[in-house]
């Protein structure tokens, strides 16, 4: 019940009291000059009986004098004040401080009916009928949660709340035990909240004020307000006083998997749909409602616009006869003296309507005992059962197949030798329980423990591998490699390049191209050819082999003799001189005859010096006959 002041109290109790309207409507106000009349739904049930865990938008239709039109999904507040014009001093039995009416005269405080958004609109000559909802309608939008699962209930309940804008009070309280233990794919915000207030033993609704609130149902709950026999027209009871003792919970809808706790026959038990409840829950939520009664009526009432729905209400209905009409006995007559006696019940379903008074439509519905136990389908229930029995179910295996929430689509062997998951996050397929093939979406990780082959592949992007052995023909248009690259037998075409090979790399295999371009090749041996005439590189020096494969020139240092050259071996591979150089020198060494010929001019340049015999032509003693030639020219001085 929304909280009033006294005066406004007594001022609802009056039989001569007269209401003032008023209605905030995109931030301005109209009166009731421009307010035709207005009907506000509130509803904590949609079916023929008492419902725990709903989420049901409250339901305004106004209608309104304008001359302008209102813009799209527009807040509308209408408000309710009780006029004080006829208020004497003799009347005012209120406490000083609590009262604010001014001394001409004037009304109680304005009392908010609801926060609402424009839904849908129609024009009958001059008079515009609004159709709007309070805010849990925004809430029909599909559930994507941004959470850690397995996560608390209380954690879900705030993250929808803050994603939609939405404040609430006191009134919820959620169990911080409560937990979701997967992420709810497939619902709506509004129906995640319904399922947290449903275990929690409550439904969801939004107060006058705009707040989100909890209607939390317990046993034996006091009235928070009597109607006496002069506050309502009608009241017709519709069932005898329904009583529940036992819970049935079903979790899984398509495979009708249940918990369950109480005792009872059907007729006293409460069947609820919630997939995030557990046996726990279920049990607290039995020993919540064990005894938990209602008068099942339909009353139309004068208007009391602070009820909300869900209150516990009392109301005195006349029953009397005359003693001639009594046909019970003396000690089995319970009826008072005055003929009155007090029921209490619940609002599970209101309607105020202004139409220059207030009226209100009040129902707590329930299901008779006959329905409980003789359910007769419709065509529409014969259909949904129909689509049931067709229906692919979550966790139940087709050929092999299966799906659900946490894993997504399962396909298994019946000898469960191999199994396949697949879902948006996660790709794993197990042999013998091992991962064979795995694929990480959110790492963008793929895995694969096995033997790769393709006839023709083109790969793009960058293929890295530590400890890869590649069989096959392996073609690269342009590619980079990093890591281990090997091949046993492998053919590469085209270019091959790359900034740096290494010769560990590729020890214990051989690259085999038309064409290799790279900036370094480093390796223990460099060849034109496996055999035959070649040229070879190595880590010794650079050596020339005929077609015989003998050794012929050899180019290379020497490093302890602290010299480096060529070496020349004959057509037998015998040694037969070589060209070295040492510090400040370079020698030129036949192992026997050392032959200089040119076709031209031999040129000798610098200071030349000749030791032991050297013969030039014919002479054999070239140094004697310059001895000779020397004295001959003395002896002519």
């Amino acid at each position: 019940m929304y909280p009033i002041s006294a005066l406004y109290s007594d001022y609802l109790k009056r039989h001569d009291r007269e209401f003032l309207i008023k209605a905030i409507v995109n931030g301005v106000e109209y009166t009731n000059a421009q307010i035709v009349d207005f009907s506000i739904e509130n509803s904590l049930t949609l079916s023929d009986g008492f419902e725990i865990g709903t989420a049901i938008p409250s339901k305004l239709i106004i209608k309104l004098r304008l001359k302008s039109e209102i813009p799209s999904n527009a807040k509308i507040i209408p408000y309710l004040a009780l006029s004080t014009e006829g208020l004497t001093w003799d009347q005012a039995a209120y406490p000083w401080q609590e009262m604010n009416v001014p001394w001409d005269g004037g009304s109680t405080e304005w009392l908010p009916l609801g926060e609402f958004f424009v839904d849908s609109r129609e024009k009958v000559n001059n008079i515009w009928t609004f159709v709007c909802y309070d805010k849990l309608v925004t809430a029909d939008v599909a559930y994507i949660s941004q959470l850690s699962y397995p996560a608390t209930m209380q954690a879900v309940w705030d993250e929808i709340c803050s994603r939609l804008g939405f404040t609430y009070d006191s009134s919820v309280a959620i169990n911080p035990g409560y937990t979701i233990q997967a992420g709810p794919a497939g619902y709506t915000c509004r129906q995640v909240l319904g399922y947290i207030a449903g275990a929690n033993g409550a439904s969801v609704f939004v107060s006058k004020a705009g707040v989100v609130k909890f209607k939390r149902f317990v046993a034996a709950a006091p009235a928070v307000f009597d109607l006496t026999t002069s506050d309502y027209i009608r009241a017709k009871q519709t069932n005898p006083i329904k009583v529940y003792s036992r819970v049935v919970v079903t979790y899984n809808t398509e495979d009708q998997l249940t918990y369950e706790a109480g005792n009872g026959d059907d007729n006293h038990t409460l069947n609820v749909e919630n997939p995030f409840m557990s046996q726990a829950m279920v049990n607290n939520l039995q020993a919540q409602l064990n005894g938990f009664s209602y008068l099942p009526l339909s009353m139309d009432a004068r208007g009391f616009p602070h009820l909300e729905h869900g209150d516990v209400i009392g109301f005195a209905q006349r029953e009397g006869g005359s003693w001639l009409e009594t046909i019970t006995t003396w000690e089995e007559t319970t009826i008072p003296w005055d003929g009155i006696v007090a029921y209490q019940s619940i609002l599970l379903h209101q309607v105020l309507s202004f139409k220059g008074g207030l009226k209100l439509t009040l129902e707590a519905p329930s299901i008779s005992d006959q329905q409980s136990e003789f359910a007769l389908e419709g065509s529409l229930s014969q259909q949904v059962n129909r689509l049931n029995q067709n229906a692919v179910r979550y966790g139940k295996p087709y050929y092999g197949i299966t799906h659900s929430r946490t894993e997504g689509f399962v396909v298994e062997r019946e000898d469960h030798l191999s199994r396949l998951q697949l879902n948006s996050d996660v790709m794993d397929w197990k042999v013998d329980g091992e991962s064979v093939l795995y694929l990480d979406a959110q790492a963008r990780t793929l895995k694969f423990g096995g033997t790769l082959e393709a006839v023709d592949g083109i790969f793009t992007g960058t293929l890295q591998g530590v400890d890869g052995v590649f069989t096959g023909d392996l073609q690269a248009v342009g590619g980079t490699f990093t890591g281990t690259l090997q091949g046993v037998d492998g053919t590469f075409t085209g270019t091959l390049q790359a900034g740096t090979v290494r010769s560990s790399d590729i020890y214990s295999s051989y690259i085999e191209s038309a064409e290799i371009e790279g900036g370094t090749i480093t390796g223990s041996l460099i060849r034109t050819n496996y055999t035959g005439s070649r040229i070879e590189l190595d880590e010794d020096g650079f050596v020339s082999y005929d077609s015989s494969n003998r050794r012929r020139v050899i180019l290379g240092i020497n490093a302890e003799a602290g010299m480096s050259g060529f070496q020349f071996n004959g057509p037998s591979g015998s040694y037969e001189g070589q060209i070295y150089s040492v510090s400040n020198a370079l020698h030129i060494i036949a192992d026997d005859e050392l032959f200089l010929h040119g076709f031209g001019s031999v040129l000798i340049q610098g200071d030349t010096e000749f030791d032991d015999n050297v013969g030039i032509g014919k002479y054999s003693d070239i140094e004697r006959e310059i001895d000779d030639l020397w004295n001959a020219i003395i002896a002519l001085t």
